[in-house]
């Protein structure tokens, strides 16, 4: 009997310890939850340094779905052990929680759901497996081999169009095949894509990475038999500063400033589909919810800030070389891109317009900068049919 004694206190105590950590981590989810939930669905707040960080913690709100499921529910659960338990600043959180994780769910989804045919089964479907079927260098410049992943269009019965797709990255990272579901999903749809390397910054590179891209386009026209590609047939895709590059080689044909980085012929494109790309460097940092990322990365690739040398910020702008000779351009826009502000494809567009330019545009609601990096994104389920037809039409 003094044996139980005994040991009742220890085992209250114990139940005392855990009931308390279950308490604080609660309201840590909870609090978590509801700040991740004011990073997504506020606006731009003028916080300094912090403005940037606040703004990536919303770009990755897609990535994770699964896990504000999960809080939501751990918050709802909380909220009701909660009031139960007459504990009502813990109930209260945690029904804050669960609402912020529900809306962070289901207002893109909602949004999404009006205007496209998404799913919450492709939302979570595994990322399709690719693997190019030949990786060749086009180029050795500054003693660095340029390569390029090919991937053969499937089911072609004749040349099929041909797709160079240019990776993002900020013009300093990134690779050629970190995009490579899109590219098996290209070549899966009949066409044949050709992912390339490009030098990086720094040193600045403004005008030698669309050298190399010009230099690719070159490559594929002369090499396009050999992997069931029609020469005469040959479009641009790229995603952030990739489409940026893509937009500036499509749109210089024949510039002296912007000459390709190995000894082909230019000719003009089919088409250019530019996601999320800048296109006014002038503008893009004023512009940006992400400012001192924009200027870090407009500064190593240009060598010098915009005050420093704002000829060349016009002049590696897409926007400057606008003219009735540009090819059909697509314009894929995230509704809430942080880095990219929308006024950058429309001002794109209205340039276009005016120059009697076909063009499409995609502003995708609630889609972020990178959108397309997570395959089942509403925005990537949104794109694949409209990108399909825009190249139906105008790619060859």
């Amino acid at each position: 009997m003094m044996n139980d004694v005994a040991t009742e206190p220890r085992r209250t105590l114990g139940r005392r310890l855990i009931g308390g950590l279950g308490r604080g981590l609660a309201w840590a989810i909870a609090a978590l939850t509801v700040l991740i939930g004011l990073a997504f669905f506020g606006g731009s707040i003028p916080l300094g340094p912090a403005e940037d960080a606040v703004s990536t913690v919303a770009m990755l709100v897609p990535w994770l779905t699964g896990t504000l499921i999960v809080f939501g529910l751990i918050g709802i659960a909380t909220a009701a052990y909660a009031w139960r338990t007459r504990r009502r600043a813990l109930a209260t959180a945690g029904a804050l929680a669960g609402i912020a994780a529900s809306l962070m769910c289901a207002v893109p989804w909602g949004t999404a759901s009006r205007d496209a045919d998404v799913s919450w089964g492709e939302y979570f479907a595994a990322v399709p497996q690719a693997t190019p079927d030949a990786t060749e260098t086009y180029t050795t410049v500054d003693g660095q081999d340029l390569q390029v992943d090919v991937y053969e269009p499937a089911g072609a019965s004749g040349p099929a169009p041909a797709i160079i797709y240019v990776h993002g990255g900020g013009w300093s990272g990134g690779s050629r095949s970190e995009s490579a579901p899109w590219q098996q999903w290209l070549s899966d749809q009949g066409y044949a894509v050709f992912s390339i390397d490009y030098r990086l910054a720094s040193p600045p590179r403004w005008q030698d990475a669309v050298g190399d891209v010009k230099c690719a386009l070159g490559w594929v026209r002369a090499n396009a038999a050999t992997f069931g590609a029609d020469p005469a047939a040959v479009s641009l895709v790229g995603d952030s500063a990739g489409g940026h590059l893509s937009l500036m080689a499509a749109y210089t044909v024949g510039d002296p400033a912007f000459t390709p980085s190995c000894a082909v012929e230019e000719a003009p494109v089919s088409s250019v589909s530019a996601w999320f790309a800048p296109t006014d460097l002038t503008a893009l940092a004023a512009d940006s919810d992400m400012p001192a990322s924009a200027e870090g990365y407009l500064t190593a690739f240009l060598g010098a800030s915009l005050d420093e040398e704002p000829g060349r910020y016009e002049t590696a702008s897409p926007l400057t070389h606008v003219d009735s000779e540009a090819p059909a351009t697509m314009i894929v826009q995230g509704g809430v891109d942080r880095l990219v502000s929308l006024d950058q494809g429309a001002a794109l567009a209205q340039a276009l317009k005016a120059a009697d330019v076909p063009v499409t545009e995609l502003d995708l609601a609630w889609s972020h900068h990178g959108f397309t990096g997570q395959w089942g994104s509403w925005g990537s389920q949104a794109l694949r049919p409209a990108a399909l037809e825009f190249l139906g039409e105008y790619a060859g």
